[in-house]
């Protein structure tokens, strides 16, 4: 796979606006869960925030412009933190996915409001960029099911092990790396195009 295949200057901001749409929808539903559902006798608390600079991953963002495909910056949240244990961590992390995945078809109901309004070349900018935005929410839901050190699945490692947590966390980098490399080796599919005729229809 060619990295610079079908990479234009307008792609490259497409692909950056919907990398950092997919880390404020599901950083921001990730710790709002997490938030919401701490135990009060816990001084261990993760902060609500939308604002997806703070979930923002540098690799990610590289791997989101060249294959359309990213994760999160790794904030683990432990089970012994949460009411209900491990089985509301299960909860929060399938449903801060299932939940950015429903923003793929409310994205198209902006597409006629786009078509019919805006001038035509700014227009093209839009759908082009809400196109590559619910790409990378596909794709990246789907890594992030992946129970691996890391991503967001990483977490049901967790909720499985929780007294592996300090490993877990040691494996963030190493996990990352091999995510890199099979990105660009292609061993893990450029899904962007595969869900395109979904995106189109």
């Amino acid at each position: 796979m060619s990295l610079l295949s079908d990479l234009t200057l307008q792609a490259i901001f497409s692909r950056l606006f919907g990398v950092l749409f997919f880390c404020a929808v599901h950083g921001g539903l990730l710790t709002l869960f997490a938030q919401v559902l701490r135990r009060p006798d816990t001084p261990y608390k993760v902060s609500f925030s939308a604002n997806p600079f703070n979930h923002l991953s540098l690799p990610a963002v590289a791997m989101a412009v060249f294959f359309r495909t990213a994760w999160i910056r790794y904030q683990q949240i432990e089970p012994d933190t949460l009411k209900g244990g491990r089985w509301t961590l299960v909860g929060i992390v399938l449903a801060s996915l299932i939940l950015t995945l429903a923003f793929v078809p409310l994205l198209d109901l902006l597409r006629p409001f786009v078509a019919n309004v805006l001038p035509r070349t700014a227009g093209y900018a839009v759908l082009q960029g809400i196109v590559a935005t619910q790409q990378i929410i596909m794709a990246s839901v789907l890594l992030n099911l992946l129970p691996l050190p890391g991503l967001t699945g990483g977490m049901l490692l967790v909720a499985a092990f929780p007294h592996k947590g300090k490993q877990i966390q040691r494996a963030v980098v190493p996990v990352y790396a091999v995510l890199i490399i099979a990105l660009v080796a292609g061993w893990w599919p450029d899904l962007g195009p595969v869900l395109a005729s979904y995106l189109t229809r």
